[in-house]
Parts: structure tokens; C-alpha cells; sequence
């Protein structure tokens, strides 16, 4: 199984739950050429628009509807597993690194200044490997 997990895009800086910015728009679009033709089964998001505005251009263009990964990090594992062979979780800096750790990989950390990271994960027989790796333009 191979799971590509980043952070959302660049955020506008007001409310609880702000909506990308121009930037963040812009790095959804990378994203979406970057991993068109990559077989992604499934993209989960959390229950934020920052992470749902990041994978919607992906998801629009692989006709995927996203779910929202369940916050428990005991919980979502699982969830990604059975979700298919090669997934996309678009989380947070504190998440993606927690649900790397879950599934088996090293520990990696995204300061709240970064928007740029981007980790494929490679899951088999009880085994990980991780990739890590940015895009897009410098945060």
C-alpha cells in the first residue's frame, strides 16, 4: 500500500476555518497535475475547508468524493488500510505526522510555517518506508 500524505495548502490567516489562499489555490492545482495518473483509490480530508479545498481539484479531476479520516489516531489507520492501494490523506501539521507514526514510519515533524511537504509512504508486511519530499513553490 502506498499512502501520499502532506499538510493542506496555504490558508487565509482569519476565522476558525479559513479557506485557502491565493497561494494555497494555486499549490491545489500543482497538486492535482502532480498526482493525476498516480491511482489514488481514495483521498481523505479532515473536517476542515483547508484540507477539503486542497484535495478538491484532485478529487474533481479523479471523479473521488473524499472522506473525512476519522481524528483518532487509533481509529484511522485502519480506515486508510481498507481504503485501497494507494491513497491521499490531506491533514495538518500535527496530524500527518501522527498518522504516519500509526501506520509503522519514522517520525517526521512540519513546522506551522510549511505548507510545502510531501511524504509517500510505503506500507507492506508489516514494514514502512518513507519518502519525504516538497512541491510546489517554497512556503
Amino acid at each position: 500500500m502506498f499512502l501520499i500524505l502532506l499538510r493542506h495548502a496555504e490558508r487565509e490567516s482569519n476565522g476558525s476555518d479559513p479557506s485557502l489562499s491565493t497561494a494555497g489555490r494555486a499549490r491545489a492545482k500543482v497538486l492535482a497535475t502532480m498526482l493525476a495518473d498516480t491511482g489514488i483509490d481514495a483521498i481523505f480530508t479532515s473536517e476542515f475547508k483547508r484540507t477539503q479545498e486542497t484535495a478538491a481539484p484532485l478529487a474533481a479531476r479523479l471523479g473521488l468524493t473524499p472522506t473525512q479520516l476519522d481524528d483518532d489516531m487509533t481509529r484511522a489507520p485502519l480506515q486508510v488500510r481498507a481504503a485501497g492501494r494507494c491513497v491521499l490523506v490531506v491533514g495538518h501539521s500535527d496530524t500527518v505526522p501522527a498518522l504516519i507514526e500509526a501506520l509503522g514510519g519514522p517520525s517526521v515533524r512540519i513546522d506551522d510555517d510549511i505548507f510545502n511537504r510531501f511524504f509517500v509512504l510505503h506500507v507492506d508486511n508489516g514494514s514502512a518506508s518513507l519518502l519525504s519530499m516538497t512541491y510546489g513553490a517554497s512556503s
